[in-house]
């Protein structure tokens, strides 16, 4: 043992002398005695880490250290006393171990590689330079990871050095690689998979406004809406429910009243009933003293301002004009070469600029550039690939031309996949008219193509012509004419010739002979008439070889004889305009002067010689006859009513019947009789109840049975409510409660009747000046004032009023609710006052 530490340990100072040959001899010699040997060992250690190999044989030496390291607490004490006295002990070793130690790092510098670095701070012990090595191990992996540009090329460096100072930067790579590369086709789906999968993430943001602008296009309130419900959390639901707000901004915009008063311009806000905070020293109104636009236009150093009615500047340009475009939008003119429009919300973001703007509906604009008009959502997504010359919307189809061709579109039409998913439009059409208000007839030369006012389909493009009445279509297809439903599938299985479609009947013709459907397009067509024409919606004239017919649309048929001729009765009363489809009665005659008189069934309800008709109803007609005159129903029955001298024309549910030089009227709905007591015409007080009668050219009230309610006192008489009228009696005008004989209020000097909503209310003036009387005669405004007018805005009603007090120069200006409360009162300078008000 001795002799071999002594052999081994004796080449070290040939290592001293870099003899390296003289000092592996040395080694190997005593290798051969004692293999195992730790000085054999440390020696080999020694060896290979001496300077002359620099680091190249680093491995082997540190295997032999390692060696040592491992056998040297297992030594029994008498050999390690032995190796201590020969130099050889812990110290020495850890000495050697550092030696080595600084070699691999050297190695690993040299190599510059994660690998290299990894496998110094891996595999040695001592770790001399382990800061220095884990610097430049992360700086080297994070470098390569870079460069090779992948989501995991760096997502795998920051989970294998979460400590390294540039985990961050590489996890922020990461995030930029994975958006990039996960939205890279700019998809709606790809923001929406981002968005789920990384909501939280630095892009997110961005995301959810890039899918919120390419929603916009095509988009309606449901698609903002769904928007903010699934992304709420993210600034881009804020420029949705921007929008959506601005969906009802000019309704929610409250009329304003303004009023100066010290130089300053006060506003009143009518629709919250409260005095706004804020002033302005200069202020132009709509009319008089009322801003009704969603804006209030002043001056400031000359020049205009625009104002939101919170007092917000719209804009701090200089501007020429400013409109209203729809959406919570405003159009500015600042006299440049472009037009700017801002939001109300005054997100900078919903800005745009362009040469032109206009509203096509709520979620979409054109504007116009140099090349063209441009079609936009509200968020400026670009929609079509094509420019325009001009782009209108008409229901729900919009229109596009480019030089003399015609293209249509819906909103669905607009929607897009991608951000580059650009619509593609066809001008296939040269003209277009809309069919019933329903249906968009589109033509192209010889082809027709129909769509609904949602812009469907319901015919393609197809070389025949189309018309549509009711229920029904009429195809025409070289002149052969086919009937289709609702539904475009043919109801009979065979083609017609001609046809005519007038108030809901259909003629066809087919083989030179027509027929009528007489109960629009039902039953089986059925052609006998050589010819036949429509009237009405329940007569047709037709005839037959040398037979003449009337055809009722209830299926009755009546053979005119030869001579006779017929007409179709009609009431010229314009108070029965609205019912004049519903009067139907015709009157056949022979040459002889014999009449027969049929309702609309063709149902023969008077016949007679030199019958004169009178229709003065729907379901009354008068018979002069013979100097005779009668009232009979629709359907014939004689209205009893004896000593008749003239029936007059219908008037507000009455028909005046004269007797005995006096008048009395029927009560058509429940055809009572007012007996006869009136100098003039009977005219309704209460239907059905009170009447106003004439005597001695003096008006008074009567009930139905012609007793007096109220004497014929009055130069006029006319109603306020069911038991109170307002009455002229010896040029003063009063209201009087007509039951108990009484005036409630005298000394009127004239009134006016004022209906708002439901309710009717009365301006009335009296010496003292104007107010207001509710329909129960209660006093709602009192008599005080100079002007009185009533407003409406925003569907609530109020009342506003004047009161001057010249000898001070003062004036007190009032706004009340409809029921009289007190909104806002004030006294202002009357020279103030004047900059403001009307005429």
């Amino acid at each position: 043992m001795t002799s071999c530490v002594n052999i081994a340990l004796n080449a070290d100072k040939f290592l001293g002398k870099n003899e390296l040959a003289k000092a592996k001899k040395r080694i190997d010699k005593a290798i051969e005695k004692e293999p195992e040997n730790p000085a054999t060992h440390f020696m080999l250690a020694k060896y290979f880490s001496h300077p002359v190999w620099s680091h190249e044989a680093v491995d082997s030496a540190h295997l032999y250290i390692q060696m040592v390291r491992d056998t040297m607490p297992y030594l029994d004490v008498e050999t390690a006393v032995k190796l201590s006295k020969k130099g050889l002990d812990s110290t020495a070793v850890a000495k050697q171990g550092m030696i080595i130690d600084s070699l691999a790092f050297e190695k690993a510098l040299s190599k510059n590689t994660e690998e290299a670095y990894n496998e110094y701070l891996e595999n040695y012990q001592y770790l001399i330079y382990k800061t220095q090595a884990t610097d430049l191990r992360n700086q080297v992996a994070y470098t390569d990871a870079i460069a090779q540009n992948t989501t995991q090329a760096v997502s795998e460096f920051f989970r294998k050095y979460p400590e390294a100072p540039q985990a961050q930067k590489a996890r922020n790579v990461f995030e930029t690689l994975y958006y990039e590369k996960k939205t890279q086709n700019q998809t709606v789906e790809e923001y929406k998979e981002y968005l789920s999968e990384r909501p939280q993430s630095e892009f997110a943001e961005e995301a959810s406004l890039k899918l919120l602008n390419i929603i916009s296009s095509g988009a309606d309130e449901i698609d903002f809406q769904q928007f903010i419900n699934e992304y709420g959390q993210f600034q881009a639901a804020e420029k949705a429910q921007a929008i959506l707000d601005g969906l009802n901004f000019q309704k929610r915009s409250p009329v304003l009243l303004t009023h100066k008063r010290d130089s300053l311009y006060f506003f009143y806000d009518l629709t919250n009933a409260q005095l706004l905070t804020f002033q302005f020293s200069s202020v132009n109104p709509d009319s008089c003293f009322f801003i009704t636009k969603p804006y209030i236009l002043g001056k400031r150093n000359g020049e205009k301002r625009a104002y939101l009615k919170t007092g917000q500047q719209l804009t701090d340009l200089n501007f020429k004009s400013i409109d209203y475009l729809g959406s919570g939008f405003f159009k500015i003119n600042d006299y440049g070469r472009e037009q700017i429009i801002e939001h109300f919300s005054l997100n900078p973001a919903l800005q745009l600029s362009a040469l032109n703007f206009q509203k096509i509906n709520d979620f979409h604009f054109a504007k116009k550039e140099t090349d063209g008009w441009h079609l936009v959502s509200l968020l400026n997504e670009s929609i079509l690939r094509q420019t325009m010359d001009s782009i209108w919307k008409e229901e729900e189809v919009f229109f596009f031309i480019r030089g003399d061709d015609l293209a249509v579109a819906s909103s669905n039409d607009f929607r897009k996949s991608a951000k580059d998913d650009l619509k593609s439009l066809s001008f296939l059409y040269d003209d277009y008219e809309w069919i019933s208000d329903q249906y968009l007839r589109l033509y192209s030369n010889d082809y027709e193509t129909i769509l609904d006012k949602e812009g469907q389909l319901v015919f393609p493009l197809e070389k025949a012509k189309y018309d549509y009445f009711d229920q029904f279509w009429i195809k025409n297809v070289n002149k052969k004419y086919s009937v289709l439903d609702s539904n475009r599938v043919s109801i009979y299985d065979q083609n017609f010739d001609d046809f005519k479609y007038r108030f809901g009947i259909l003629a066809s013709k087919k083989d030179s002979l027509w027929t009528v459907f007489e109960n629009g397009v039902t039953g089986f067509p059925k052609f006998q008439y050589d010819s036949v024409r429509l009237f009405n919606s329940w007569l047709t004239f037709a005839t037959k070889d040398s037979s003449q017919y009337l055809l009722f649309r209830s299926g009755k048929r009546i053979n005119l004889e030869k001579g006779e001729g017929f007409k179709i009765l009609k009431n010229y009363n314009v108070e029965l305009s609205n019912v004049s489809d519903q009067i139907r009665f015709v009157q056949v005659t022979n040459v002889k002067g014999y009449s027969q008189l049929f309702n609309g069934f063709g149902k023969k309800i008077k016949e007679g010689e030199n019958l004169n008709i009178n229709i003065l109803t729907q379901h009354l007609i008068q018979i002069h006859q013979n100097k005779k005159k009668q009232l009979i129903d629709s359907s014939g029955i004689v209205i009893p009513i004896e000593e008749v001298e003239a029936f007059g024309a219908y008037e507000n549910g009455l028909i005046p019947i004269l007797q005995k030089r006096k008048f009395g009227a029927l009560i058509v709905d429940s055809l009572k009789l007012i007996p006869a007591h009136s100098q003039s015409k009977l005219k309704v007080f209460l239907k059905d109840s009170l009447y106003i009668f004439k005597h001695d050219n003096l008006f008074g009230i009567s009930d139905i049975s012609a007793k007096i309610v109220i004497e014929a006192d009055f130069e006029a008489i006319d109603y306020f409510n069911d038991s109170i009228a307002i009455v002229e009696e010896e040029g003063e005008i009063g209201i009087l409660n007509i039951y108990r004989n009484e005036y409630l209020h005298e000394a009127i000097e004239s009134f006016e009747k004022v209906r708002l909503a439901e309710e009717k209310y009365f301006i009335i003036r009296k010496r003292a000046g104007y107010g207001v009387l509710n329909q129960k005669g209660e006093e709602v405004i009192p008599f005080i004032f100079n002007e009185l007018k009533s407003f409406e805005s925003k569907g609530k009603f109020y009342w506003l009023a004047e009161r001057r007090l010249s000898e001070i120069n003062y004036i007190v200006i009032a706004y009340f609710d409809k029921r009289g409360k007190v909104l806002f009162k004030e006294g202002l300078n009357f020279d103030d006052f004047l900059e403001t008000a009307c005429d």
